[in-house]
């Protein structure tokens, strides 16, 4: 019996414990530890095999094995009698997770969470798998034990030899002069490929929307070739149909039922081909991306498209959830919303999805005369919505998962009204329900611990939602204000102004050490942000928190950037390229490099240098698989276009000028703010343009006009005063 529906119960060593997903096992019968010396010495000292279990607060499936196996007397005895028990957030230890999943990767051809690894006294890794039923999970407990009782030099032999395998394979020799454009072909002609072209996504179910493999490329090749005179008739058709998968893929997620009508958000992945079921957590790493790919599909819309307002209400949708559910009081944002909840507040048992479903006699009773009208606009079913087949545990029997059944214009035509008047009902009833929902049902667990890479993808989303939603200068202001309280609250918590490095993660006080993806992703949302506030500020601090990435990433023997930081437990420093839920820290690093090149452009040789040395360094396989690494290969793409410099000078950070730079999707564009009452000079000591500039300035010649300088391979041109004459040297989109 589990010990869920006992009484009281004790506590573990994880009670001690800040993360969130640790704090969720504290009262599991299990010995657990930490990650840490404590538990390495017990494994040595008793000779026991180690029981790694890695996984995350809103993971559903982790959750199921906790209930099943990691609550039970009988398993937990057998843990505590056989095993040193190691549980691991991976949010806050993507080293340790990284690690053991390319073990269980190479081993058994999958991966995923929760996962879980036996590692000998010396963490060599000899067994591993994700989810274990509890009658398997007890017999593979057992039999293993027996193995190490038995033969226990098999096990430690096996783990070496795996190690010193992925050693061998992380020993990748340089390839120079590896040629991008074909290699950006070849991820084109891929997505294309998998192209769902009924329901949106890449592959088969379950979908996830994966902005880094998918959408970020495809916004990028399409950008580069659109806006190219010389594009060939091939190629500006290829780019029209990359930009058209991404704004259909997107727009399916948002009328899916992956989307949040009642709250905002986006759930994390659909386990059906049609994003109608998902699996209910939400991640701020995919708000995140999901609100930059709307912006940026968005800019490549001509006016006249009638996709472009779902992608504006994407990202209003998701700045709007973000801000109200997902941040904290200081201002940084939280980690993620859990699959599972309570269905009400007077019930003990938590299903998932069960915050986000409705039966249809709750619509009816709820809505009241408007119930009709939504249930045919949004798919309720009087049995239920969800196919049996999707919904593996029963948990969403007779339940619906709201999706857009039926357009705007099929809903008026239906129930003779007209559109607005139809939306108007839309939205008043999603209202209501919202009402509803937060009266009368607990909220999803909230992991409250707030991570630096996390919050630097939302800076940039935030930063992008300013400058391009200008149009609603409310929402565009509070994206501004929403992204500065982020960078505060990460300079203020979890930033050492002395030593200039960062912690990865806060919660009760801060986390562990910062990881390569922390300083990729933050450095990444400072220039974004710098670009939007026109502040010097957060262009010097990045500029500094590079040369700490440098200092503590940098492989100056071999070139490239490793993922983690160097720690004695963690057996290899890996390099890890390729894209996933999250672009890959060192893609990110490369954009950063190349984009500072430019910003501080003194610095240009030893920017550049490592740049192409994280191409070299990852030569083999953007050959091999260049898919693997969209999100390197479309910064690649940016810097064999070449980047344009735009140097702004002027008092107004609203200005006509800003506004139509500002309006285009302008992937290679670096913005430089020059305000003559206020000259960035800390900026100009590192920007020999801009040095220039403020030396003009200071010898106070006549009164400056506000104009805009366009600089192409350090060269700049004329000031441009006028915004016709500047929009005649942007590279706009046809609109058409």
């Amino acid at each position: 019996m589990s010990t869920s529906s006992q009484g009281a119960r004790h506590l573990n060593r994880l009670a001690k414990a800040k993360s969130p997903y640790l704090l969720q096992h504290a009262e599991n019968p299990v010995d657990w530890y930490e990650w840490g010396q404590e538990a390495f010495d017990k494994a040595k000292r008793e000779n026991k095999p180690i029981f790694l279990s890695v996984g995350y607060s809103a993971c559903h499936w982790c959750h199921v094995l906790a209930h099943e196996s990691f609550e039970d007397e009988v398993t937990a005895k057998i843990m505590n009698e056989h095993y040193v028990n190691i549980k691991v957030d991976r949010e806050e230890r993507p080293d340790v997770d990284r690690l053991y999943m390319t073990f269980l990767q190479a081993t058994t051809g999958g991966g995923g969470w929760p996962m879980s690894v036996w590692l000998t006294p010396d963490l060599h890794p000899f067994f591993a798998g994700t989810y274990f039923p509890p009658g398997q999970f007890r017999q593979i407990l057992l039999k293993l034990a027996e193995v190490w009782e038995t033969d226990s030099q098999r096990c430690i032999h096996s783990g070496k030899q795996v190690i010193e395998a992925i050693k061998e394979s992380s020993n990748i020799t340089p390839e120079h002069d590896v040629e991008i454009k074909p290699l950006a072909s070849e991820v084109f002609q891929r997505l294309e490929k998998r192209f769902d072209s009924v329901h949106g996504g890449f592959g088969r179910a379950p979908k996830f929307p994966s902005p880094a493999q998918t959408t970020h490329f495809l916004a990028r090749y399409a950008a580069l070739h659109l806006t190219n005179s010389n594009a060939s008739e091939e190629e500006e058709k290829n780019a029209r149909s990359a930009r058209d998968m991404a704004v259909y893929h997107m727009s399916k997620i948002f009328n899916g039922g992956i989307h949040d009508f009642v709250g905002g958000g986006f759930s994390r992945y659909s386990v059906d081909e049609r994003w109608h079921v998902p699996h209910f957590e939400k991640m701020l790493y995919d708000e995140a991306q999901l609100l930059t790919s709307a912006l940026e599909l968005y800019q490549l819309l001509p006016e006249t498209s009638s996709e472009k307002k779902t992608l504006e209400l994407m990202a209003k949708d998701i700045v709007t959830y973000v801000a109200r559910d997902l941040r904290s009081i200081e201002g940084g944002f939280y980690s993620a919303e859990d699959a599972d909840s309570l269905p009400s507040n007077d019930s003990t048992v938590k299903k998932e999805g069960a915050f986000y479903v409705w039966t249809a006699n709750e619509i009816g009773s709820i809505l009241g005369t408007d119930a009709d009208l939504f249930k045919y606009h949004f798919g309720v079913e009087p049995d239920g919505n969800c196919d049996p087949s999707h919904d593996i545990q029963g948990e969403l029997k007779g339940q619906n998962v709201l999706y857009v059944a039926h357009s705007l214009e099929e809903t008026a035509k239906k129930f003779g009204k007209s559109a607005d008047e139809v939306e108007q009902i839309l939205e008043a009833s999603l209202k209501t329900l919202r009402d509803y929902r937060d009266k009368h049902r607990p909220r999803p667990h909230l992991d409250d611990k707030i991570l630096t890479c996390w919050n630097g993808l939302m800076i940039s989303g935030l930063s992008r939602a300013y400058e391009v939603l200008q149009a609603d200068r409310e929402i565009a202001s509070e994206a501004l204000g929403l992204a500065e309280a982020s960078a505060k609250f990460i300079r203020a918590n979890l930033y050492n102004e002395q030593s200039g490095e960062l912690r990865r993660s806060y919660r009760e006080g801060q986390g562990p050490t910062g990881q390569a993806d922390d300083y990729a992703f933050f450095i990444q949302g400072l220039l974004d942000l710098y670009e939007a506030s026109t502040k010097e500020e957060y262009l010097i601090w990045a500029i500094r928190l590079q040369e700490k990435q440098d200092e503590l990433f940098y492989d100056a023997k071999d070139g490239g950037y490793f993922a983690s930081a160097p720690d004695e437990h963690i057996l290899i420093r890996m390099k890890d390229a390729q894209d996933g839920a999250e672009p890959s820290a060192v893609s990110v690093t490369l954009s950063n490099l190349q984009r500072l090149a430019h910003f501080a452009e003194d610095k240009h040789a030893d920017y550049t240098e490592k740049a192409r040395s994280v191409l070299a360094s990852n030569g083999q396989l953007l050959s091999r698989a260049p898919y693997a690494l969209a999100s390197m290969v479309s910064a690649a793409l940016l810097e064999d276009k070449g980047y344009m410099q735009f140097i702004h000078t002027g008092t107004s950070p609203e200005s006509a000028l800003l506004k139509l730079i500002r309006s285009a999707f302008i992937p290679n564009r670096v913005l430089i703010h020059l305000d003559p009452r206020n000259p960035p000079r800390e900026l100009a000591k590192i920007n020999g343009s801009l040095r220039s500039l403020v030396e003009d300035l200071d010898k106070g010649g006549a009164k400056i006009k506000e104009n805009v300088r366009i600089c192409e391979n350090f060269t700049c041109g004329l000031p441009i005063e006028d915004v016709e004459e500047l929009k005649k040297k942007l590279p706009l989109v046809p609109d058409a």
